[in-house]
């Protein structure tokens, strides 16, 4: 009888697990953005920056756009111990899958503490710099969607600049 049981939680453990790497899966792929324009991130900046003097916010609208185009493309691998995360044509950011931090350097030379973690069926990655953070929160709607929601904060802004993208799966 004992013996029964311990299979029976062993069998829910396993179906766990493998549900939650399908989850996992889910948003693994390569997707192009449903968005026709950036006008939504363009309207987030506005409303992030709306508060600040005159001065302040050509500063800060002029870096957010800079650091916040609309990504045409996306494409994240999750490997046993890697996960990936490419837009467009930039620079790859790998990051161990434990949720591990790592210097990462952009192109432009700035550097990032970087982290990535499966949260929930749902992809969070984290960007920090001295001036502020950007949380990118992947997730996956269906087996065809992907929705990227961003989040960055800073002491020099009001409050966060928040924005959602909208992709589709595509086939390379």
């Amino acid at each position: 009888m004992q013996r029964s049981a311990s299979c029976i939680c062993a069998l829910m453990l396993v179906g766990l697990s493998t549900a939650a790497g399908a989850q996992e899966s889910l948003w693994a792929g390569t997707f192009v953005s449903e968005e026709q324009s950036d006008a939504g991130i363009q309207k987030a900046i506005e409303a992030a920056t709306a508060d600040m003097n005159f001065l302040t916010r050509s500063v800060a609208r002029g870096r957010l756009k800079k650091t916040n185009p609309l990504y045409r493309r996306v494409t994240i691998t999750r490997q046993v111990v890697l996960i990936s995360v490419k837009f467009d044509e930039r620079k790859a950011v790998e990051m161990p899958a434990d949720g591990s931090v790592i210097k990462w350097t952009s192109e432009d030379g700035e550097i990032y503490d970087v982290s990535a973690r499966s949260e929930n069926g749902r992809l969070v990655q984290t960007f920090k710099a001295e001036d502020g953070q950007r949380v990118n929160s992947f997730s996956a709607e269906g087996t065809e969607r992907l929705t990227l929601e961003v989040q960055v904060t800073s002491p020099r802004l009001p409050k966060p600049l928040t924005y959602v993208v909208h992709y589709r799966r595509t086939v390379d």
